[in-house]
C-alpha cells in the first residue's frame, strides 16, 4: 500500500485537535488577532506562542515511516504567518525549534530550512490578503506548497532527518493530505468568524441608523401632551420595531377649531414610515385649504391610489373639534372606532364600514358627528390596542370599554399612560406585534384652568 489508514487517521486527529483549539480561540476576548488586518506587535507575539505550540503539538504526534517522522508541525509557524504576518510565521517556527530542542530530540539544518519557509509563505499569503477573504483555493495552495517543501527536500535526500529518500513516495499522502487539510479548516474557521465580524459591524451601524431613523419620526410629530382653552390632549406612539406605520398628529387652527388624526399604515418598517410621513404632510398641507375631515381623507385616498401600489393603504381618522362648542366632526376610513368617555358611561362609537384609504376609488366617506359635554374624554387607538395577542386570543375592543370603566381616568395622560399599561401588561413577555398608538382629548367648557 502507498500509505496505512492507521497512520493517516493518526495525523488527521492531530489537525482535528489543533483546528479545535483554534475555534475555541477564535471565541475569545483575543478573537480581534484573527480578524485584524494590519500588523501589530502583539498580533505577532501573541500568534508566535500560538504557533510554537502548534508546532510542537504537531512533532509529538507525528508517524513514523522506518526511523523518520512525518509531522504536522509545519502548521504551527505558517499559520502564525498566514494570521499576523511574516515576522509571527518567523517566531513561532524559531519558538517552536526552541521547544524542540528543549525536549531533548534532535533536529537537523534542514528541518531549520522547512521550518522558516513555512513561516514566510504563511505570511506572504497574509500580505496578499490583507484586504480580503482567503479562498479556500488559496488556502489548498498555501498547504501544498508547504507539503511541497517537506516532499521534494526529501525527495532528493536534503532533509534526512526527516525522511529518507527511498521512503518519500510511501509517505507522500501522509505529508499532504494533513497539511493542506489543516490549512483548508483553519481557514475556513477564520473567514467565518471575519464574515461574522463584518456582519455584526453592518448590524451595530444599522442598529444606530434605525434609532437616528426612530428619534427623527417621534421628533416629527407634535408634542404628547398640550393643552389649550376648552381641551387639554395627550397620545403616545410605541412603534412595534425602530420605526413605524402609524400616526397621530393636531393642531390648533384658531380659536375656533382644533385638527386631529390617527392612523396607521398597512406594513411596518421603512416603507410604512415613508408613508405615515407623507400622509401627515398631506394632511398638513390640505387642512389650511379644508377643514371637512371627509375631504382630507379623500385626498389621501386619491394620493395612495396614484401611488401605484395595490398592497399599501391607510386606515384613519381624521376629526376637527369646534372649541367653542364642543361639538366634533371626524371621518374614519376603516379604523378602529373612537371612545367616548362621559361621565355616565364609556362608549365604542359606531363605525360605518368604511374601506380604509387605498383600497378603493370610489369609496364614500360619510361625516360623523358627535357632542363633548363639560369633562368628556374621546380616545382614538391604533389596531395595536385591541389586536394585541396573548396567544391565540387578542386584547380585543370590549376590554379597552371595561378599563376605561373600571379606571375612570380623568385627564388625557391617564387614559394614554393607562391603556399602554394594560396592553404592556397583557401581552407579558410576547413580543409587540404591532405599532401601538393612542390619541385622548378631553373637553372643557371653560379653560382647563377654570376648571
Amino acid at each position: 500500500m502507498i500509505f496505512e489508514l492507521e497512520r493517516l487517521v493518526q495525523l488527521c486527529d492531530g489537525v482535528a485537535v489543533l483546528s479545535l483549539i483554534a475555534y475555541f480561540l477564535t471565541r475569545t476576548r483575543y478573537s480581534s488577532v484573527f480578524v485584524s488586518k494590519t500588523f501589530s506587535p502583539f498580533s505577532a507575539l501573541f500568534m508566535a506562542l500560538i504557533g510554537g505550540f502548534f508546532y510542537l503539538y504537531g512533532m509529538m504526534t507525528g508517524v513514523q515511516i522506518g526511523p523518520y517522522d512525518i509531522s504536522i508541525q509545519m502548521l504551527g509557524p505558517v499559520i502564525a504567518g498566514l494570521v499576523a504576518g511574516t515576522i509571527s510565521g518567523l517566531l513561532a517556527g524559531s519558538l517552536g525549534i526552541l521547544l524542540h530542542i528543549g525536549l531533548g530530540e534532535p533536529i537537523g539544518p534542514f528541518t531549520l530550512i522547512i521550518t522558516f519557509l513555512s513561516g514566510i509563505m504563511g505570511g506572504l499569503f497574509w500580505y496578499l490578503h490583507k484586504d480580503a477573504i482567503i479562498r479556500m483555493s488559496h488556502a489548498f495552495l498555501l498547504g501544498f506548497l508547504v507539503a511541497s517543501v517537506q516532499f521534494i527536500i526529501g525527495k532528493d535526500g536534503i532533509n534526512q532527518d526527516i525522511l529518507l529518500p527511498g521512503e518519500v513516495i510511501e509517505g507522500t499522502i501522509d505529508i499532504f493530505l494533513p497539511t493542506i487539510l489543516g490549512l483548508c479548516i483553519f481557514v475556513f474557521i477564520i473567514n467565518n468568524l471575519r464574515l461574522e465580524e463584518e456582519n455584526n459591524r453592518k448590524s451595530f451601524q444599522i442598529e444606530g441608523e434605525l434609532t437616528a431613523a426612530r428619534q427623527i419620526q417621534i421628533g416629527s410629530l407634535p408634542e404628547q401632551n398640550q393643552e389649550w382653552d376648552h381641551v387639554s390632549l395627550s397620545a403616545s406612539l410605541l412603534p412595534a420595531s425602530y420605526i413605524g406605520g402609524d400616526l397621530y398628529d393636531y393642531l390648533k387652527l384658531d380659536d375656533e377649531d382644533l385638527y386631529f388624526a390617527l392612523g396607521d399604515v398597512s406594513g411596518k418598517g421603512v416603507p410604512a414610515a415613508l408613508l405615515m410621513s407623507s400622509t401627515r404632510m398631506i394632511l398638513r398641507s390640505k387642512i389650511r385649504e379644508t377643514r371637512d375631515p371627509c375631504t382630507l381623507v379623500r385626498e389621501i385616498n386619491r394620493s395612495f391610489l396614484e401611488d401605484g401600489d395595490s398592497r399599501q393603504f391607510i386606515t384613519l381618522i381624521v376629526g376637527i373639534v369646534h372649541l367653542q362648542t364642543g361639538e366634533v366632526c371626524y371621518c374614519n376610513a376603516g379604523h378602529p372606532p373612537p371612545y367616548l368617555i362621559t361621565r355616565s358611561a364609556t362608549i365604542e362609537l359606531e363605525s360605518d364600514g368604511n374601506l380604509p384609504a387605498g383600497v378603493l376609488e370610489d369609496e364614500q366617506y360619510i361625516p360623523h358627528f358627535v357632542s363633548l359635554k363639560q369633562g368628556d374624554l374621546l380616545v382614538l387607538v391604533s389596531d395595536g390596542v385591541t389586536e394585541a395577542e396573548r396567544g391565540e386570543e387578542l386584547y380585543g375592543s370590549e376590554r379597552v370599554v371595561r378599563i376605561l370603566s373600571e379606571q375612570s381616568p380623568k385627564t388625557p395622560l391617564e387614559v394614554v399612560d393607562l391603556l399602554n399599561h394594560e396592553v404592556k401588561t397583557w401581552t407579558g413577555d410576547n413580543p409587540q406585534s404591532d405599532d401601538c398608538t393612542i390619541l385622548a382629548l378631553r373637553y372643557y367648557s371653560a379653560s382647563p384652568s377654570e376648571n
